[in-house]
């Protein structure tokens, strides 16, 4: 504080940072890229223990051993999904369910999908639950045991293994006296939207899309959610998921509680299928951590749920999904041993006195005991946009001494002509004044001749303001547009993700010729863009910063790809003469444009796929996109996704400022 107390020495900051800004930039960028990813590196990283010592990981022995025939069960299960190939057998769990005593239920919702997808018509849905209430408590905290209902000919892998287990669970755990909770075992429909309908009519949530039934049974405040995504045979390991609705991710005390008791079971147990590395401090051990850290960031990135259990964290329900990973050879996991790590995650989670409070809600996974807290990785993430922020400051070092000596320039011709009129007489005053009158007439009409308006009108908040409305009126039109386009395509005949697609891509096209669009006539007939780009690029990179720092308390994965990628290119922008390197900053920012990112996204998510050559990329890479914004806009309308809205209203529109910088005439 000393340091912004004292002028002087303030001033010395101040002219360090405008002499040496460029320095300054490339050192904190270079620097904060470079620690955050040593810190997949173990000494840099911390380990994961708990937090909540009430959740009491393996302090006793785990008893679950199936009284029923878990094969028979995966056969019975599996006719039953060969009789209805396009259906899921909602009966048949029901009355499983009333077989084993649990008070059973089933909930009837519709949805009402946007955009015109089922032609106005709503899709009608079923999720079947039961509760085994407990003996000692009195229905007020419960915990939820869930799996989705998948068909036959579903292009996702089987849940079998998951009906199995729950049906399997379920008999034994109403054997038993010592739950304090409420267990409630449900089976979802139509995937996340099944989901969503039951939370919102658990928790009387009406939505316009979304209309779920009353639900006829309830139980008290969920605590905890596991869903299970299990098939029927051949586990070589388990991977847990963990990223929820808009990069929300559940108290680490959860993931590191799922962890401790897979290793008690002696089950191999991975995050985002990447597992530990036996020598972690090795250059080996490195480059494995720091592809699981990117593996994770890159799937939290996207605000995408990576399954059912990503829609609980909204209502403050720590969740996670366990998956089977699945291989034929080798030796194989039973579904008797992921019971009983089940059993004890359900044990630990019965001794909870309040809700997950104590650990870490924002952190980074490297590996499955190791992690990168938001204390650790958010000084490096300072760095990157400090590199911003000092260009930012350097400008507006500039335009204020530019100002200061327009101002100070005008104070003394105005007191050395105050000192020539004293001296004076009043006569000579008077005939002065009418002949300054007329030489004044005379300049103007000649600086008029001699200077064109644009020329006196380049600088000042007056020629940056409509140039940053006119940003933000585009990505307001980008946000709106996909549900206007989406009602003349039945007239057309154009499927929805085309309609969409293109509508977005014919705005795209107008954001490019925004410069063109807003500049002026001169005398010449030639059309000129003039304005103050050095304000435009001050304020352009203190919105990019505030932007990036806002969504890094949130979503640190989205804001650390796109502070890499943005910031190097919106610092060296400005206007030149050059042709060459002028192109060359156009090229640079059409890469980093939007659409241009979320082709580059697209195909990097289809290269971890199967692909036959090249071209095949390229045309799953293309439907991957256009499948992909379509359900991005359907997450903002369905579940409340904002990572449509946070492209249009602030990545953008920032992005078209600086796009306007590099096309204004010097």
């Amino acid at each position: 504080m000393g340091l912004l107390s004292d002028p002087k020495k303030r001033q010395k900051i101040l002219d360090v940072i405008s002499k040496y800004n460029n320095h300054l930039s490339v050192l904190c960028y270079i620097a904060g890229v470079t620690w955050f990813l040593a810190l997949a590196y173990q000494p840099l990283n911390a380990r994961t223990y708990f937090s909540e010592n009430a959740l009491l990981p393996g302090l006793v022995e785990n008893e679950f051993y199936p009284e029923l025939d878990m094969e028979s069960l995966v056969q019975e299960y599996n006719e039953q999904l060969q009789k209805e190939k396009n259906n899921v057998p909602r009966k048949w769990v029901a009355d499983q369910f009333i077989a084993l005593g649990l008070d059973t239920y089933i909930q009837n919702y519709t949805i009402l999908y946007p955009l015109q997808l089922t032609r106005g018509k709503s899709v009608p849905g079923q999720n079947v639950y039961g509760i085994l209430r407990a003996r000692r408590a009195s229905s007020t905290e419960s915990i939820v045991l869930s799996m989705p209902l998948r068909q036959k000919e579903s292009d996702m892998p089987s849940t079998t293994g998951s009906m199995v287990l729950m049906l399997a669970l379920a008999k034994y755990f109403r054997q038993k006296p010592y739950w304090a909770k409420d267990i409630i075992f449900l089976a979802t429909d139509h995937e996340q939207f099944g989901m969503q309908a039951w939370l919102n009519g658990y928790h009387d949530i009406s939505s316009d899309y979304i209309s779920p039934g009353d639900l006829m049974g309830r139980s008290g405040s969920i605590q905890a959610a596991l869903n299970l995504e299990i098939p029927d045979s051949n586990l070589k390991h388990l991977d847990i998921k963990i990223q929820g609705l808009n990069g929300q991710l559940p108290n680490l005390d959860l993931v590191n509680l799922v962890v401790r008791l897979c290793q008690r079971e002696r089950v191999e147990v991975s995050i985002h299928k990447q597992k530990d590395y036996y020598d972690a401090e090795s250059v080996d051990g490195y480059k494995h951590s720091l592809k699981t850290m990117m593996k994770m960031m890159w799937s939290h990135a996207s605000g995408v749920p990576t399954g059912n259990h990503g829609l609980f964290h909204r209502y403050h329900i720590e969740a996670v999904t366990i998956e089977g990973i699945t291989k034929r050879k080798g030796h194989h996991i039973s579904l008797a041993k992921t019971g009983r790590v089940i059993e004890g995650i359900f044990r630990s989670l019965n001794n909870l006195l309040e809700r997950f409070h104590q650990s870490f809600f924002f952190y980074i996974l490297p590996a499955t005991e190791r992690y990168i807290s938001i204390g650790l990785y958010m000084p490096p993430f300072g760095l990157i946009c400090a590199a911003g922020l000092i260009k930012a400051v350097a400008i507006w070092i500039a335009l204020s001494t530019r100002n200061s000596e327009n101002i100070t320039s005008d104070s003394e011709n105005k007191t050395s002509d105050s000192k020539n009129n004293t001296s004076d007489s009043k006569e000579e005053k008077e005939s002065e004044a009418k002949e300054e009158k007329e030489d004044t007439k005379q300049t103007d009409t000649d600086n008029e001749d001699e200077d064109s308006p644009e020329e006196a009108s380049r600088e000042g908040v007056s020629t940056v303001l409509p140039l940053i409305l006119f940003s933000f009126l585009m990505g307001v039109f980008c946000f709106t547009g996909p549900e206007f386009v989406t009602t003349m395509s039945p007239s057309f005949r154009i499927g929805v993700e085309d309609t969409v697609f293109f509508g977005l891509l014919a705005l795209f096209s107008a954001c490019l010729l925004l410069p063109r669009t807003v500049a002026k006539k001169s005398q010449s007939s030639d059309k000129r863009l003039i304005f103050d780009w050095e304000l435009l690029k001050s304020i352009g990179l203190i919105f990019q910063s505030l932007v990036l720092f806002s969504i890094s308390l949130m979503n640190i994965s989205l804001a650390f790809f796109l502070a890499v990628f943005i910031i190097p290119v919106t610092v060296i922008t400005h206007p030149c003469k050059n042709r060459i390197f002028c192109w060359l900053q156009k090229i640079l920012l059409l890469l980093l444009c939007p659409a241009v990112q979320i082709c580059i996204a697209s195909m990097i998510s289809t290269m971890e796929g199967r692909y036959k050559g090249s071209w095949d990329l390229i045309q799953k890479s293309f439907e991957s996109m256009k499948h992909g914004l379509v359900l991005t806009i359907l997450d903002r309308y369905l579940f409340g996704s904002w990572m449509y809205g946070l492209f249009c209203f602030t990545v953008l529109p920032t992005w078209l400022m600086f796009w306007t910088i590099v096309h204004c005439d010097l």
